[in-house]
């Protein structure tokens, strides 16, 4: 190669070269920001203000961009803040306000796929934020208005619904203000464990008080122990069973019976203690029990006041309410 057509040949390179890092760092992007809209002059009020952040929380959010989810913690930063001011609005504006986000999650996007990555990401996060047992923010009404919108996805096959199917149905089951599921149960018989009297299949709605309450427990369980020491020593609970006004109901539902009749002892005995017989409980298909103790306040009617009770606190606060016991 002669020396021109080798300089040439080197100018060339070095030009490729150039270009491929000039390429590479053009790739390199900024990392998003996020800011709220700021709330309009003609909001004066807080609830106003409550308001307009719960609904238009998320418009500035760049949804349309895929870096808003494979940026670390940027999603996640953003709904935690969201799920504050959830958890202060009401319940329509709440429900309200995290359907628009889905919806938002699954439009903004050119890509379908971009579509598809971004609605997964929020279903991700409002599970865990509104359905994980342990969450402080858990709400079955947000997550139920979260499942519609997954269920309702053209982004979504058949396939990738079956669970947020099945979890809709749970959650429109034994909603606050509806009748709970009736059950069959068998007791345990009076001087448990010290006869094998059988005893006969009840339903739920064949118990008669002012006030039910559904303790679903576990053997081994510490957190059982906890709600059950919790209800012993409060004066509002005890004193209403003492009176006839409240009958608690432990529910087993698992097979293991028996260790369930070892562990009987332990329990309280002016309390009904019973299993699952027919296993409806235990396959999922009444009450979701995505964790357990579990436990279901119900009026005499077996309409649900509470479901799923995040404390023993939030079901003496009803029971004052409604009972009016001081």
């Amino acid at each position: 190669m002669n020396l021109p057509i080798r300089c040439l040949a080197i100018l060339m390179t070095a030009l490729t070269v150039v270009s491929c890092i000039r390429g590479n760092r053009e790739k390199v992007r900024e990392p998003l920001v996020f800011f709220p809209p700021s709330i309009p002059v003609p909001v004066t009020s807080q609830e106003e203000a409550l308001r307009f952040r719960a609904l238009h929380y998320w418009d500035t959010f760049p949804f349309d961009d895929s870096l808003c989810i494979r940026q670390e913690g940027f999603a996640d930063q953003a709904y935690s803040a969201y799920a504050d001011i959830l958890h202060q609005a009401g319940k329509i504006v709440a429900s309200e306000g995290i359907s628009r986000m889905m919806d938002l999650a699954g439009t903004a996007a050119e890509d379908p796929s971009v579509r598809k990555q971004v609605l997964l990401k929020f279903y991700r996060l409002s599970e865990y934020y509104y359905y994980h047992p342990n969450s402080p923010y858990r709400d079955d009404e947000l997550f139920m208005a979260v499942l519609e919108k997954m269920v309702a996805s053209p982004l979504l096959d058949t396939m990738d619904k079956q669970r947020h199917v099945y979890l809709l149905k749970l959650a429109r089951k034994n909603r606050v203000g509806s009748q709970a599921e009736d059950f069959s149960f068998v007791r345990a018989v009076r001087n448990f464990p010290d006869t094998d009297d059988p005893s006969s299949p009840q339903t739920l709605y064949q118990l008669r008080s002012d006030y039910v309450l559904i303790l679903f427990i576990n053997l081994d369980c510490a957190s059982c122990r906890q709600a059950i020491d919790q209800i012993t020593s409060s004066g509002v609970l005890s004193g209403m069973v003492k009176k006839k006004r409240l009958t608690i109901l432990t529910i087993y539902p698992d097979k293991e019976l028996e260790g369930w009749q070892k562990y009987l002892p332990e329990l309280p005995p002016d309390w009904i203690h019973a299993y699952d017989p027919t296993g409806s409980i235990r396959n999922g298909s009444i009450y979701d029990l995505k964790a357990i103790p579990s436990l279901y306040l119900l009026d005499s009617s077996k309409r649900v006041l509470v479901r799923d009770a995040l404390s023993i606190e939030q079901i003496e606060e009803i029971t004052r309410q409604k009972a009016h016991f001081l």
